[in-house]
């Protein structure tokens, strides 16, 4: 691991100096040269994320993370996390693993609960045993950033987490409706939000099922967006009490992205992401975009991040209706 990892931190040695960007992908699996071992850099943290497919023993993942401990050190990391991701997640009965969860990490001292990281000068808050995952997806780190860039009134966050996609757009001076079905995240969106001393008459939060607020909106005019930005979940548990629907990317994406279209302005973008294995092969994002909306005037997209290595993970398109 040690002669793999160093090398992968000299790929990315403009990351580790940058003043502007404390968060980024150190080790990304494959695309470094060991698949299913991935490791992210959280300002004074890291977290070392091992897949089954990785096949590494309990005692391998120690090793891993003090080698980590010992290659960062300088560069001001001082504590390694480990969060062990299982092929088939249903066995755990929607709980994550005890480490997942425990201040104590496998090799350094412990951080604080929460930690500030910036992305291009934005300020996220992230929790390094939140569970799976922290709050922030660094896959998305350049979109984030190009989609703040655009020119827009309006925005619409569907699947909003924390809202991550939501806050650039904000800093930006747009106006963004984030909609999630968890009020802890919503919570958390607002923090990050406020992170940033921005207007919070700029920003709303709506609790509610991405497709019951979209058929709200399709009913009503004045619910109309220049940007729509759709970053949903492989798969989602429903909850029938709440009116929350099962969700499955495979097969629940064509209708979102028609509902999206609905509410969005003439000549608006929709930004869309996916992290399923189906869809993030080859050009099948792009494939169903088409089959699901017709055709589409396509729109570039920045470079993947230089620390982002490995294919066929996470699929991005962005585009604007014909």
């Amino acid at each position: 691991m040690i002669d793999a990892f160093t090398r992968s931190v000299a790929r990315r040695r403009a990351l580790l100096t940058s003043t502007t960007t404390t968060a980024y992908r150190l080790f990304d699996g494959a695309g470094d040269g060991i698949a299913g071992v991935y490791v992210d850099r959280y300002g004074p943290a890291a977290v070392l994320s091992v897949y089954d497919d990785a096949g590494w023993a309990d005692a391998r993942i120690t090793d891993a993370a003090h080698t980590v401990l010992e290659v960062l050190g300088n560069a001001g990391v001082s504590a390694v996390y480990v969060k062990r991701f299982a092929k088939d997640r249903s066995r755990l009965g929607g709980r994550a693993p005890a480490e997942s969860t425990s201040a104590t990490p496998r090799a350094g001292s412990a951080v604080p609960e929460t930690l500030t990281v910036e992305e291009h000068g934005v300020r996220y808050e992230v929790r390094m045993f939140d569970g799976f995952s922290t709050g922030l997806f660094l896959e998305h780190r350049e979109h984030r950033h190009a989609l703040a860039q655009r020119r827009a009134t309006r925005a619409l966050n569907l699947f909003a987490y924390t809202c991550g996609f939501s806050v650039p757009l904000a800093a930006a001076g747009v106006n963004v409706t984030n909609v999630d079905v968890s009020a802890r995240y919503l919570g958390w969106g607002r923090r990050n939000h406020a992170l940033n001393a921005i207007d919070p008459d700029r920003v709303r939060y709506s609790r509610m099922d991405a497709m019951t607020y979209l058929a709200y909106a399709a009913r009503h005019a004045h619910e109309r967006f220049d940007v729509i930005v759709l970053d949903p979940p492989t798969f989602g548990t429903g909850n029938s009490r709440r009116g929350i629907k099962p969700w499955k990317a495979v097969s629940d994406y064509p209708k979102l992205l028609k509902a999206a279209t609905r509410v969005l302005t003439p000549k608006g973008t929709i930004f869309a992401a996916t992290n399923s294995r189906e869809l993030a092969a080859g050009s099948a994002l792009r494939t169903l975009i088409e089959a699901s909306v017709g055709p589409v005037r396509w729109q570039a997209l920045p470079p993947w991040p230089a620390d982002l290595r490995e294919r066929g993970r996470v699929a991005a398109a962005m585009f604007t209706p014909r």
